[in-house]
């Protein structure tokens, strides 16, 4: 008798704060400058699984963002601000479960067991 034996994976799976996904991008869709040869991309929220395959409970990460002045005239004027890989885009996590909603560190965010990942292309 053949059968499955299907059960999550509970390990967890590193993923990082800044990906740079050029190496995955042609020419044409890195839609970058001439000589720039990064497309970075910043974690911005991240939905979290505990229990099993047939039950559990889903949890979220997200980060508040808010432009300052000095980046929205950069954008404004069409220009992009420099990023460093190493440098992730400010801004306070905070975990989301149900009706309750507590600010919490980045490594915090970091170790989670995600289950999906939110990036954004950063300018």
């Amino acid at each position: 008798k053949a059968g499955f034996n299907l059960r999550k994976v509970n390990r967890h799976i590193k993923f990082p704060e800044v990906i740079d996904l050029a190496p995955f991008c042609t020419a044409k869709c890195k839609n970058v400058a001439e000589g720039n040869t990064k497309v970075l991309y910043s974690l911005y929220g991240v939905v979290e699984h505990s229990g099993t395959m047939r039950s559990g409970h889903y949890t979220a990460y997200a980060k508040m963002r808010s432009m300052n002045n000095h980046l929205s005239d950069l954008v404004l004027q069409g220009q992009a601000p420099q990023v460093s890989e190493t440098e992730p885009v400010k801004g306070q996590w905070f975990h989301i479960s149900d009706t309750r909603v507590q600010a919490v560190s980045a490594s915090k965010v970091l170790s989670s067991q995600a289950y999906l990942l939110f990036y954004e292309r950063l300018l």
